[in-house]
């Protein structure tokens, strides 16, 4: 349906084109032209032009992507003709280099019709010279001639015209290799961003695994089910909640991964389930041997190895957590003397605690002697408590010895 126009609209051509009175015969000429193929059978029946004409053409009307034009002063012998849309655009006057282009191409389209038509009566020609029997390359050598001559002056016409417009080829060159480079910088960039990502999640990663035991402890207080059957995750969920918005954003701050924090928090709480529901891995248990002295065994084995010490001094010993503790680990006794021992198997110092111990255990037991006997060193807070309570504080290689000076002291005594 053809639609008037507005308003007077002014179009200049882009390229030479042709324009019909019809617009299906404008459409089926420009693709024809575009083939290659003559229009002389357009011009004829259709009323079609070549237009090659670097002025100004007003618009009538508009159908589809035809436009109904009309030429700019009036031209007579011209009507107003459909033109495709994309062979105009708006605008006044063109520039000198664009009427160089325009014509450029209608000089190139009028010699590749002349070079056509020339090639059409030399096939007519070779045609007859074959029924005559004449060589065939006789008639080949002009078509030749004239399609490379065409060619040149074509070139050599684009040559110029490209001279003339040789800054308009730079800014496409500039503008060219600057789009390039930054789409370089955005692939760079994103793979930065995506690099530091995956830093970002192995060192949320790494703390959980860290925590891994305590958040398995903490699951399974957290985690349970009510008095009809559901397994309840409230509590588990906000506990999660609070470990990531707390730990976890303190570690990616410390290591400069903030802005990453919100991406990798669905992530992180997704790996921390992960850890938290796996049963932990048993712990081997330690060979211990009450017979054997060794810093890892139990520390009950470590009272049954002292107690044996002092049974093969001929001394018998009772080992208090078979019994009954009151402060005491071993009660000894020979010859009427008992001895209280507190044992300490550690990797640290013993403090006072050990000394309260066995001088209250000393009382209860009605012992004469009270020692702390262990494996490590004693703070010297603890040797003050023991030196004014009177408590003997041993290694336990020291033990056997020490009991055979309690038994000389003893005999003095009662020689005296």
């Amino acid at each position: 349906m053809v639609s008037p126009a507005q308003a007077e609209t002014v179009y200049r051509l882009t390229a030479p084109t042709v324009a019909c009175a019809a617009p299906a015969a404008t459409r089926d000429a420009n693709e024809a032209m575009q083939h290659g193929r003559d229009l002389t059978k357009f011009e004829k029946l259709y009323d079609c032009h070549v237009i090659n004409d670097a002025g100004q053409w007003d618009e009538i009307a508009e159908n589809g992507d035809m436009l109904l034009l009309r030429k700019t002063p009036p031209t007579p012998g011209l009507p107003p003709l459909y033109f495709v849309r994309r062979a105009v655009t708006l605008g006044g006057d063109i520039s000198s280099s664009e009427k160089d282009l325009i014509q450029t191409v209608e000089s190139f389209r009028v010699d590749h019709h002349d070079s056509n038509q020339k090639l059409s009566a030399s096939r007519a020609a070779h045609k007859e010279q074959s029924d005559a029997s004449v060589p065939s390359l006789v008639s080949a050598l002009p078509e030749k001639d004239i399609f490379k001559n065409t060619v040149q002056a074509f070139r050599e016409k684009m040559h110029t015209l490209s001279e003339r417009m040789g800054w308009q080829n730079g800014l496409v060159k500039f503008v060219e290799w600057g789009v390039g480079l930054y789409v370089l910088l955005k692939i760079g960039g994103a793979y930065r961003r995506r690099r530091a990502f995956r830093k970002a999640l192995q060192t949320g990663k790494r703390l959980i695994d860290s925590l891994a035991d305590r958040l398995q402890i903490r699951r399974k207080q957290l985690v349970f089910q009510n008095a009809y059957g559901t397994t309840i995750y409230d509590k588990w969920n906000k506990e999660k909640s609070d470990f990531v918005k707390r730990e976890v954003y303190a570690c990616f701050a410390k290591a400069g991964y903030e802005k990453y924090f919100e991406k990798a928090t669905p992530l992180l709480l997704t790996y921390l389930d992960q850890v938290a529901f796996t049963e932990p891995r048993a712990v081997p248990v330690k060979s211990s041997n009450p017979d054997i002295y060794s810093p890892d065994m139990d520390p009950f084995d470590y009272e049954r190895y002292c107690a044996k010490l002092l049974r093969k001094s001929g001394w018998e010993a009772i080992v208090t957590s078979e019994c009954g503790d009151q402060g005491a680990d071993i009660v000894a006794s020979k010859k009427g003397l008992r001895l209280v021992l507190q044992c300490k198997l550690y990797s640290k110092a013993v403090g006072n605690d050990a000394v309260q111990q066995v001088a209250a255990a000393k009382h209860h037991y009605a012992g004469r002697f009270a020692a702390v006997v262990s494996n490590a060193p004693y703070t010297i807070p603890a040797q003050q408590l023991a030196k004014t309570n009177k408590i003997f504080l041993l290694h336990h290689d020291e033990l056997q010895s020490f009991v055979r000076r309690l038994e000389n002291f003893a005999s003095a005594r009662v020689r005296g």
